[in-house]
């Protein structure tokens, strides 16, 4: 899968720009605040839905336009015509999504249309933040490949949001019956139980990739682990029954009504699981060092690319934001190698911390939001 061509009219401080991409290295590079990042960014709404930045679609629309429209050609393998993807972003909130002319009715329907990984420094917070920014990579990663996820991820969060209403009803006094407790909880904990399987066996993948990756790196020198945590069940490497934990979550929130009420808040449910990151059997987040939480985050991106590759057939695209400039020559060049022959969108502030310099990729210089040199 590749991208061959990304069109951007009133995108960020892109006026009006057409860039066409090599299948392999490509180099956005130019200094800050020329509109490097914002070109990935408009890429990758494409596979995600929404910016990686956490913007909301008015935001990304350039200043004094009403509207802005993106589009991208996505070439993929064992397909003769390109997949021609289209976004129109209004400051009205209204998002008009096209695939091959023909409109999309949501987000959902577009994602996995083109598949991305996105790496950026941000990313070192899979490692070293909370359990949050574990969820977000797990749930990314997977709505691309599998779009009943994404359903049940809409469901949950809908039935979340209905018994979080009940939870405020209950504490203000008002009276909730029985029936709709059990609704909503019946709601969640079916969604919950298809989603703590579908983590589950994602994150048994990661683990060996990741693994792989680091025997790669280091030589053998470190030995990585990954896990899914539930948070109802615990540690769950030896297997995940969706049917008991079904169970287990509705009869918590059948039966604790009251401490949750107290609480304001749903104290159970996939919304508070985790991934366990171990380095020689330490937790990663707290006796990695920099260097080693690093290569742990780089690992679990190149990860997520061979699941990727393995679900699909073909290898995603790989975005990466800065990453360069956070990496010392050895990791630098180990992606470049690891990746050889995928395509790979990077941007930098100098195109010297490329391995392999001229040659070795094709470079597009982004100053003020276009083009202004290809080699």
């Amino acid at each position: 899968m590749i991208v061959t061509r990304a069109v951007f009219r009133d995108f960020r401080n892109v006026e009006e720009e057409t860039i066409e991409f090599s299948p392999t290295v490509n180099v956005l590079w130019g200094m800050n605040a020329q509109g490097k990042s914002n070109i990935l960014e408009g890429i990758y709404l494409f596979a995600r839905g929404r910016s990686f930045r956490g913007a909301h679609d008015r935001d990304m629309i350039r200043q004094d336009a009403s509207a802005s429209g993106l589009g991208v050609s996505v070439e993929r393998e064992g397909e003769k015509y390109p997949v021609e993807l289209i976004a129109e972003l209004s400051r009205e909130g209204k998002k008009r999504l096209l695939r091959n002319g023909a409109p999309l009715s949501s987000v959902s329907e577009m994602i996995g249309n083109l598949r991305a990984v996105l790496f950026c420094p941000a990313h070192l917070s899979v490692v070293n933040g909370g359990p949050a920014e574990r969820r977000s990579f797990l749930d990314v990663a997977i709505s691309q490949l599998d779009p009943g996820y994404i359903r049940d991820l809409s469901l949950y969060r809908a039935a979340y949001s209905h018994r979080a209403a009940l939870l405020r009803r209950f504490s203000s006094g008002a009276e909730v019956r029985t029936e709709e407790w059990e609704v909503f909880s019946e709601q969640m904990s079916d969604a919950a139980s298809r989603i703590a399987a579908a983590r589950f066996e994602y994150v048994k993948k990661l683990s060996l990739h990741v693994a792989s990756f680091f025997e790669e790196m280091t030589g053998g020198a470190e030995s990585p682990s990954v896990s899914y945590k539930s948070h109802l069940l615990g540690g769950v490497e030896d297997g995940y029954d969706p049917a008991e934990g079904k169970k287990i979550l509705f009869d918590k929130l059948t039966s604790n009504i009251e401490r949750e009420a107290a609480a304001g808040s749903t104290l159970w449910g996939t919304h508070k699981d985790d991934i366990r990151l171990a380095l020689d059997g330490s937790d990663a987040r707290l006796f990695a060092s920099q260097g080693q939480q690093r290569s742990f985050a780089l690992a679990l991106k190149l990860s997520e690319g061979e699941i990727s590759r393995e679900k699909s057939g073909e290898y995603p695209v790989f975005l990466l934001d800065d990453v360069f400039s956070e990496l010392d020559a050895n990791r630098r060049k180990y992606i470049t190698d690891r990746l050889l022959g995928r395509q790979i969108i990077v941007t930098s502030c100098e195109p010297s911390v490329i391995p392999g310099g001229e040659g070795a990729a094709r470079f597009i210089e982004i100053k003020n939001g276009s083009v202004a040199g290809v080699r």
